[in-house]
C-alpha cells in the first residue's frame, strides 16, 4: 500500500515522466514532503520508478509497472 506522499510523486513523475534528480528535490520541497528521499527509495525498490543517466544527469523516470499503480 502507498502513502499520500508516494502517490503524490507518482502523479509528479506520470505528468513529467522524467526528472532530473536536483529538479526532484525541488519539487519535494515545494510540496512539503518531508520523506521524499525515502519514498523515491521505496518506490524505486516496487519499481515503480528507475534511476539512470539521461544527456549526463542522474534522472529517474516512472516505469509501465508505475503507471498501473498510478491508475489504481
Amino acid at each position: 500500500m502507498l502513502t499520500e506522499n508516494e502517490k503524490q510523486i507518482l502523479e509528479v513523475f506520470g505528468q513529467r515522466q522524467l526528472i532530473r534528480r536536483d529538479e526532484l528535490k525541488r519539487i519535494l520541497t515545494e510540496s512539503g514532503i518531508n520523506d521524499g528521499v525515502m519514498a523515491i527509495h521505496k518506490l524505486n525498490s516496487l519499481g515503480y520508478l528507475k534511476f539512470l543517466e539521461a544527456v549526463g544527469a542522474p534522472c529517474y523516470t516512472i516505469t509501465q509497472e508505475g503507471f498501473r499503480a498510478l491508475k489504481k
